[in-house]
Order: C-alpha cells, then sequence, then structure tokens
C-alpha cells in the first residue's frame, strides 16, 4: 500500500516486473509426444505475470487510473491484508499518527513500513540553534591540534545534529505498535526509515506526532 502515492510511479515501477520463465518454449520440430514439450501447468508458469498488488492512495486522482482517491487515515482495504505500506514524503498534516494507526490496520502481522523524508523534518542541523555567521560547527579540542574537519560521507564538514524530534517520532511509533528496523542516514537530504509492526501490540489512541513542515529554498 502506497500512502500519499503522487502519480502512482512505484505502482508504474513495480507493474513492469515479471515472474521470470522457467520453462524455454518447445521447438516446432519437436514432436508432440516429445517429453520436452511444456504442460498446460508449464504454460501457465511459462506466462509473464507481475508477482506484485499494489494499492496507490492520494487526496485526488488526477484521472489516474491506477490511483485510489481517498483520506490515507480510511484507505478502503481490509484489517490484516497487505504485507507493505509505504510513505514517501507523505507524512504531511498534523495527523500523521492517523495515518500510521491505518497503516497498522491494514498490515499483516510482522508486516513492513517503508518511510522516506525530508531530514530537515525531523532533525536540526547545529547552525540551527546557533547565529546565521558561522557556517561550520565548533571543532573540539583534538580536531584543533589536528587542524582537520570530520567530514560526512558526501566529503563536507559534518554538522552535528539534534535529533530529539526524530528519538520522540521513533518512541511514537512504538506506541503505535512499530518497532524500529534501520535508518538509513547517509543521504545529506533525505533518509529511510524501516519498521517492523508488533505482533499483537495494540496501536496507542492517544499517541500524536507532527513533523517540522517542510521549507522550499531555491538553489
Amino acid at each position: 500500500a502506497d500512502f500519499g502515492c503522487g502519480d502512482a510511479v512505484l505502482a508504474e515501477k513495480l507493474f513492469k516486473v515479471n515472474v521470470p520463465t522457467l520453462f524455454s518454449a518447445p521447438s516446432t520440430k519437436e514432436k508432440k509426444g516429445s517429453s520436452s514439450v511444456l504442460t498446460v501447468k508449464q504454460k501457465l508458469v511459462c506466462q509473464k505475470n507481475c508477482p506484485f498488488i499494489v494499492h496507490s492512495f492520494d487526496l485526488v486522482s488526477n484521472g489516474n487510473s491506477l490511483i485510489t482517491p481517498c483520506d490515507m487515515a480510511n484507505v478502503p482495504l481490509g484489517d490484516k491484508s497487505v504485507d507493505v505500506g509505504v510513505f514517501c514524503l507523505a507524512l504531511m498534516g498534523t495527523n500523521i499518527a492517523e495515518f500510521i494507526r491505518e497503516a497498522h490496520r491494514i498490515l499483516r502481522d510482522n508486516g513492513v513500513i517503508k518511510i522516506a523524508e525530508v531530514r530537515s523534518r525531523f532533525e536540526k542541523s547545529a547552525s540551527d540553534n546557533e547565529s546565521k555567521s558561522p557556517t561550520v560547527t565548533k571543532r573540539s579540542k583534538t580536531q584543533q591540534k589536528s587542524g582537520k574537519n570530520i567530514l560526512d560521507t558526501t566529503g563536507e564538514v559534518n554538522h552535528t545534529r539534534d535529533t530529539k524530534l526524530l528519538d520522540h517520532f521513533i518512541t511514537v511509533m512504538m506506541q503505535l505498535g512499530f518497532k524500529k528496523i534501520t535508518i538509513d542516514q547517509s543521504n545529506k537530504m533525505f533518509f529511510m526509515m524501516e519498521f517492523r509492526k508488533i505482533q499483537g501490540k495494540k496501536p496507542s489512541k492517544t499517541a500524536t506526532f507532527t513533523a517540522k513542515p517542510c521549507i522550499y529554498k531555491r538553489r
């Protein structure tokens, strides 16, 4: 289930995936009674079929037949009916917890939620807490002696990040019935989070969470 699917690009990509052919087609020269001639069952296996069922949800469909227009807090799927829930830049608004509770409802036990979001909505860089003039964070005594700054994977100065809001989000996800599996923070602008549904745990009805608004800047 793709929550806040936009133009349903994820569905379009997945629908292009086909089951690989397990048997080669028989030669026209081979006799009908030959052992290499495919049975009806084998012919069915040979057919190229997409192995995925993708449900794409957004507020409007804009005429896209792949999209089901609806409120993401109330999608038209049965309980425990899907294996994976996806939120790609979709945790907007002030009712994020309602979206997660709905994902919990439709996910099977041990189902997975995958979240891709803008890091600045969940984190603060050190420069957010300092004056606007400094462009790098203060160096430790060890760094001052070595004359070097710690670099991140992009080769740029690694600003210390305030992760209190992100930590709070992980706590809220636990209250809503999801355990953190991984968080990929290798990208400077975005991160990927993965959570697994905790079997037998009912989501809190009172837990809430609101991320910071996303501010778009001309570059």
